[in-house]
């Protein structure tokens, strides 16, 4: 009994020698080290978050034109004029509504440049800079679009359908919707500023509490 617990102690001995002599440094080890490196001091986030930043803000540029040819495809110049106006009109602020929603996300991309990674959190601060970015997107689309649309329904009847065809609604009274939209949209702006703010500030007091 004596022997075989010898020869394991060998064999284990043996076993850690070799294990201590093999180039830990090396490619076998060390291959994924940078990407390991990246996550730990946060520059995968920030880097694939401003790169997710300029392809959402490419995909609002798409849109309008995805929309132009859903339009085609559907033949609304065989419509009555009266809706090809409004067509024109809806398409016409639905595309700068993504221009801006475009130039949003690309401005906000370089924010995550000046993004001090050492003082942790990092999703979190992508999260809170995801959110009021979104809430300023969404407010575009409602100040611009619920607008405007609430003065055309003033003069036509069926200017209201529109706004459905993005989800939006107002309080099915013209006059009203017309101060409705950009107060909402001022709202939306406030609460998702807040709710941003509200993620930032839980971050900064877990970051003093572990002082």
């Amino acid at each position: 009994m004596d022997d075989y617990k010898e020869k394991v102690d060998d064999y284990k001995d043996q076993l850690m020698s070799k294990a201590a002599s093999v180039d830990q440094k090396g490619k076998f080890f060390t291959f994924s080290k940078p990407l390991t490196d990246m996550i730990d001091n946060g520059t995968l986030f920030t880097k694939f978050t401003g790169l997710l930043y300029q392809v959402i803000g490419a995909i609002f540029l798409l849109i309008p034109l995805y929309v132009l040819y859903k339009g085609i495809d559907g033949n609304i110049f065989d419509a009555p004029f009266k809706y090809v106006l409004l067509a024109f009109v809806f398409f016409a602020a639905f595309s700068l509504s993504c221009w801006i929603s475009f130039q949003i996300f690309f401005n906000r991309k370089d924010q995550f440049n000046d993004l001090d990674t050492s003082k942790g959190y990092i999703a979190t601060a992508i999260a809170s800079n995801f959110t009021s970015t979104m809430g300023e997107v969404i407010a575009v689309f409602w100040a611009i679009i619920g607008t405007l649309f609430s003065i055309l329904a003033i003069i036509f009847d069926d200017a209201e359908s529109f706004l459905g065809v993005l989800g939006m609604e107002g309080t099915g009274a013209a006059i009203a919707d017309i101060v409705f939209f950009p107060v909402s949209a001022f709202c939306i702006l406030i609460f998702s500023r807040f709710v941003s703010e509200l993620i930032n500030a839980m971050a900064e007091v877990a970051r003093n509490t572990k002082r």
